[in-house]
């Protein structure tokens, strides 16, 4: 009687199975839900242990960005501005609070965008993290970094 697959096309055989299962945990380990609206004491919520998150009220080193510096009338400017771009939804508007989840462009991922103006300070706080995957390489900070562009040139 002859063997229908040898010792060598069986391991083959099995290491694509293997390969997608550890492929889909990995995944599923880095799928996050929508963050929580910040409390009554007015802190973001914390980026996970997954590099795909910046917060400007952090200082864990590769995850902290600056806030952005605005004016009440440069706050309300932003959000005008956000309401109208592609690929941006805002989910919720609760006065110096804004959410929205921005779809990226080629993956059309989502992504969580919370931003927190302190009128007293002259700063928005500001929260970028990927739902989906390990990493988002890069993509939040650029995004945030877009942001603070848009307020420095009066979003022309």
């Amino acid at each position: 009687m002859q063997a229908l697959f040898t010792p060598t096309q069986d391991r083959q055989t099995m290491k694509a199975p293997c390969v997608n299962f550890i492929f889909i945990v990995l995944l599923l380990t880095g799928c996050t839900s929508s963050p929580e609206k910040p409390g009554t004491d007015a802190i973001l919520p914390a980026c996970g242990p997954l590099p795909n998150c910046v917060n400007s009220q952090i200082t864990d080193g590769g995850k902290s960005i600056a806030s952005l510096k605005a004016s009440a009338p440069e706050w309300q400017q932003l959000k005008a501005w956000l309401a109208q771009q592609k690929g941006w939804t805002i989910t919720a508007d609760k006065g110096d609070f804004l959410q929205a989840v921005v779809t990226t462009s080629l993956m059309r991922f989502r992504d969580d965008v919370q931003l927190l103006f302190t009128a007293n300070e002259g700063l928005i706080h500001v929260r970028s993290s990927s739902r989906l995957g390990i990493g988002d390489m890069g993509t939040n900070r650029r995004r945030v970094e877009m942001l603070r562009s848009e307020l420095a040139t009066g979003f022309e």
